[in-house]
């Protein structure tokens, strides 16, 4: 028997593919050869997301809240839902408080889809989740906060190194210029990530590899998706990083965004390192206290073939072109079957709620019970 759902998605002001669209430009300025992908705006995106989730015999209702609190309250209270299915990636401009809006469903006793407050919170802060992936034991890139560009000279660290937002996310901050092979570079690349982000930036030693992605969907790992870079140089000539930029990843007219391609499943992979990735992936997920689904972006190391882990994505985007959705594909789900399983997961939780005691709430789990015991 099919559930009432409730979609609840946040977009303010115009979509930015709605621009790309009325401006016609199906191709590049740089290279009008090429042609841009028919990328959907985020309300098509949802229409596709209502209709899977209504094929799966639910009654679905979708509100964008349009970043007003009062719009999310009175949505989940005008007509309670059994569960939500929580696609709110922001609210105010403010990253911190995107994990406030499952806590509000939580206090409010409303069963929702993804992952809880607390793991949304520590992925997003760099240093904290690379802290707990490191306990629990698993290959991460040396690196360090930095305060002042002085202190960016004297880390000891192997170049070149990456140098990044450490709370941001969705490649938030990170262009052509992240990748550093000197002192000077990385001094005057620290001093403008304060500059810009209010806040110390995050240096790693850049990990030379392959750059694979793992799907989690439940608690099975999905097929590999690789992302593959092409090379290509910048209006300037100079060859562009191995990385996924923000433009790469958000301006489908950029070179950046050319010059790297997802392939799924990812090709030329031995059955042992396919293996040894996803059940890394696992881990880092179970590590992160992760549930229903999220991405784990890692690097096998050019030289040692070592998986290290970058980051750990919680709710990644479900639109039918993305990452996730075509790892689900390649495991022989349709993009219903992939929409109504998520949904499937908080059902289940409503109907026989248990404690989570994994990841960083397993933490606060054993912590507890120590305490407990102990009297």
């Amino acid at each position: 028997m099919g559930a009432r759902v409730l979609i609840l998605w946040n977009q303010v002001g115009e979509d930015v593919y709605a621009h790309f669209r009325r401006d016609g430009r199906r191709a590049p300025t740089w290279d009008p050869t090429l042609e841009v992908e028919p990328w959907d705006t985020v309300e098509q995106e949802m229409d596709l997301i209502v209709r899977a989730a209504t094929s799966g015999g639910h009654d679905v209702r979708v509100v964008n809240i349009r970043d007003s609190f009062d719009a999310l309250l009175s949505a989940l209270r005008t007509e309670p839902p059994d569960i939500v299915m929580n696609l709110v990636e922001f609210l105010g401009d403010d990253p911190e408080l995107e994990y406030h809006v499952p806590a509000l469903y939580e206090l409010l006793g409303i069963e929702y889809t993804g992952n809880r407050p607390l793991a949304l919170s520590v992925c997003q802060k760099k240093p904290h989740a690379k802290a707990l992936l490191t306990d629990a034991g698993l290959a991460v890139p040396r690196g360090a906060l930095v305060t002042t560009a002085d202190e960016a000279r004297d880390l000891d660290l192997r170049y070149p190194l990456i140098a990044k937002p450490a709370f941001d996310d969705a490649s938030g901050g990170i262009d052509t210029g992240s990748v550093v092979h000197t002192a000077d570079e990385l001094a005057a690349r620290v001093q403008l990530l304060i500059h810009e982000q209010g806040a110390p930036p995050l240096v790693e030693e850049y990990i030379d590899g392959r750059e694979i992605h793992c799907a989690i969907l439940g608690d099975t790992p999905l097929p590999l998706y690789e992302m593959r870079f092409k090379g290509g140089v910048d209006e300037h000539g100079t060859p562009l990083p191995r990385i996924i930029t923000y433009n790469a990843k958000w301006d489908p007219y950029s070179r950046e965004h050319h010059a790297v391609e997802g392939v799924c499943p990812a090709p030329d992979l031995s059955p042992a390192v396919s293996a040894q990735l996803q059940a890394t992936a696992l881990r880092a997920f179970r590590a992160l206290g992760c549930r229903d689904y999220a991405r784990v972006d890692m690097r096998l190391d050019a030289e040692t073939g070592e998986p290290y882990v970058l980051e750990v994505n919680p709710n990644p985007d479900l639109a039918e072109t993305c990452a996730f959705t075509a790892s689900a594909r390649a495991s022989g789900r349709s993009y219903e079957q992939m929409i109504c399983e998520i949904l499937d997961l908080a059902l289940a939780r409503k109907r026989s709620p248990e404690p989570v005691v994994e990841g960083v709430d397993g933490l606060l789990y054993d912590y507890l019970e120590q305490k407990k015991q102990s009297g």
